[in-house]
């Protein structure tokens, strides 16, 4: 791309072309989106001013980030914030990326609440990363409390920040915790301290997965993606200490990998704790969600 006197319409064509070459799958797209974070526009307002010349420093700015997307450099860390469940997210590097699909399972959260703790209830989320999940669910769920956990501060940090930005900070409490290490089980001995609903969508890709991973995919912290050796490391550790957090009639809901319902179901059944257990699929009919409710016992 020429810095003398380039067009905004030029620099986008000269950009789609590079991330197309480097097998960006949506080019133009992402091109458009990078250019309009930059310019602090919207896509669709980028698309009005084509003619017009674009700064030198803004073009050697848009440059760089493009050059970065070619690395497969994640586009929300580039343009540092994300989309779910309706809400603009705050995104860093060394931060888990929410999926568009994790939205289902704040969907099956907020029906439970409606329809079972209509005067209001306490949820733990364990591994909360950017504070998506809880931050949706506090924002549609009246009277929800929420403690939320991560093992890492960067996204404890960052889950605050978008929890401050939406108004619901003084709803969630934020922990740094190895699931429930920092938990004093001593707390939770009545029934009444004890959650309603438990969510998770812990690191769940195998070992062998993990040299499958796209390369965009491989730039987001290895910790927030591997599960163990067969990926289900993190469900058998929750499901194994639930008892100690989860009241009688509670729910645990959780977001797993392609191919691992039956896993997960046998995990499940093997704890004896649980009974109307639900799998729910994505968009693309892939099962990836399970709700189980505690057994009374």
């Amino acid at each position: 791309m020429n810095k003398q006197d380039t067009t905004i319409g030029k620099a986008l064509s000269a950009a789609e072309c590079l991330l197309s070459q480097a097998g960006i799958v949506s080019a133009e797209k992402e091109a458009v989106i990078l250019l309009g974070f930059f310019l602090d526009l919207k896509r669709i307002d980028v698309y009005f001013i084509r003619n017009e010349i674009l700064n030198s420093d803004i073009l050697i700015e848009f440059q760089s980030a493009v050059n970065k997307r070619c690395a497969y450099f994640p586009l929300q860390y580039l343009t540092g914030e994300t989309f779910f469940y309706g809400l603009r997210l705050v995104m860093r590097e060394g931060v888990f990326i929410p999926r568009p699909e994790t939205e289902i399972l704040v969907e099956k959260i907020i029906k439970i609440a409606e329809k079972n703790f209509p005067n209001g209830l306490k949820i733990l989320e364990l591994c909360t990363g950017s504070g998506n999940i809880s931050v949706s669910l506090t924002k549609n769920i009246q009277y929800c409390t929420i403690i939320s956990s991560d093992i890492n501060k960067k996204a404890l940090d960052l889950s605050r920040h978008n929890a401050c930005i939406h108004g619901v900070s003084e709803q969630i409490k934020f922990i740094q915790s190895d699931l429930f290490e920092a938990l004093d089980s001593q707390d939770y001995q009545q029934e009444s301290n004890r959650f309603e609903i438990i969510v998770a969508n812990p690191p769940y890709v195998s070992f062998e997965q993990m040299n499958e991973l796209p390369a965009d995919v491989l730039n987001e912290p290895k910790e927030a993606l591997y599960g163990g050796n067969d990926g289900l490391d993190f469900y058998r550790k929750i499901i194994g200490q639930t008892r100690n957090f989860l009241k009688k009639s509670g729910y645990i809901a959780f977001e797993f990998g392609d191919k691992q319902a039956k896993d997960i179901e046998q995990i499940i059944q093997v704890s004896k704790l649980f009974d109307q257990t639900e799998f729910f699929a994505d968009l693309n009919g892939i099962y990836r969600f399970v709700i189980a409710r505690r057994i009374n016992g």
